[in-house]
């Protein structure tokens, strides 16, 4: 009987193994139809990558309609950029919100958090320093609790009314249930 249940154990390793390496390489009918034929697909073609005309100051993008001096996220230049912060194309700008520094004419044309004002002359965070305070801009709601981040360009924060009110409703939520457990204790 023991040569008979070593046979068994063996078929059933090798099972096993070729179990497992069906699982780890898989078995596709891609790969069965695939095999042999030619790649009949042409080569990627390269894009170029497009990008706004360099600028100064808003300006400089007067000819592009809807541009403004800002920016480019990609490599830090100031570019003539849509309200998205991406370059015309075919000298179009798509109809959007506008982000953060965009030249604007109320705040309907600015993203949520922003607000369309002129530019305080004491505040020097970013490219203000040497943007016209001529022109309107959309900058960070800062009455409602939304900050400058630097780094990423874009207005960050919340609205410190909105998170006192959460609070202050968990708080009258939970109250009871801690006071209930209070006064079991000591009745």
């Amino acid at each position: 009987m023991q040569p008979l249940a070593r046979r068994f154990t063996q078929c059933g390793s090798l099972t096993m193994l070729f179990g497992v390496f069906i699982i780890l390489f898989g078995v596709s009918s891609t790969a069965l139809t695939t095999f042999g034929k030619t790649n009949n697909q042409p080569p990627p073609t390269h894009v170029p990558i497009v990008k706004g005309r360099e600028c100064n100051a808003h300006d400089d993008c007067s000819a592009i309609d809807r541009t403004s001096c800002v920016k480019d996220p990609n490599d830090y230049k100031l570019r003539c950029l849509c309200g998205d912060d991406s370059p015309p194309s075919a000298g179009q700008c798509p109809d959007v919100l506008k982000g953060l520094r965009h030249k604007c004419n109320s705040n309907n044309d600015c993203e949520d958090g922003m607000v369309c004002q002129f530019e305080n002359s004491n505040r020097t965070i970013g490219v203000s320093k040497f943007m016209s305070s001529k022109t309107k801009l959309c900058l960070c709601d800062n009455d409602n609790g939304y900050v400058e981040d630097i780094l990423h360009d874009i207005c960050s924060g919340a609205n410190l009314q909105t998170l006192a009110n959460i609070l202050a409703s968990i708080c009258s939520l939970v109250l009871p249930f801690v006071v209930s457990a209070h006064m079991r204790k000591h009745f």
